[in-house]
């Protein structure tokens, strides 16, 4: 991943997201790639705009389609701490993909929502 962090096997970092993932935002928004027929990303991102709120939270979740494709978004996590506990929900996420999901054993719908059930168990 960025910043010391590799991204996993067939996931790519994209140097300059485009538009549609992030506006300009100087903390660092994330876009990974993963090379396959049917194109996905993950995006890591903060919650909000706000370059003032040193106490923001950041968010991760998949982009259908990909970079040139894009078919829209779901949350794989949101409500994260810090930019370095929002790559990790990532790299869960991107490992699962790369091990189950190419693999036949779990959909992409079933890796979403088992990588969601940690957020989904604190808001009940």
């Amino acid at each position: 991943m960025s910043r010391g962090h590799p991204s996993p096997t067939g996931w790519s970092e994209v140097e300059q997201p485009p538009e549609i993932i992030e506006k300009y935002n100087p903390r660092d928004p994330t876009l990974f790639e993963y090379d396959c027929e049917e194109p996905i990303a993950v995006h890591v991102l903060p919650e909000t705009q706000n370059v003032h709120d040193r106490s923001e939270q950041w968010r991760v979740g998949v982009v259908h389609g990909g970079k040139t494709n894009f078919e829209g978004t779901d949350p794989i996590r949101t409500g994260i701490a810090d930019r370095s506990g929002a790559l990790a929900v990532a790299e869960e996420f991107m490992l699962g993909y790369e091990s189950r999901v190419q693999s036949g054993e779990q959909t992409p719908e079933a890796l979403l929502a088992e990588c969601c059930k940690p957020a989904v168990e604190r808001v009940e």
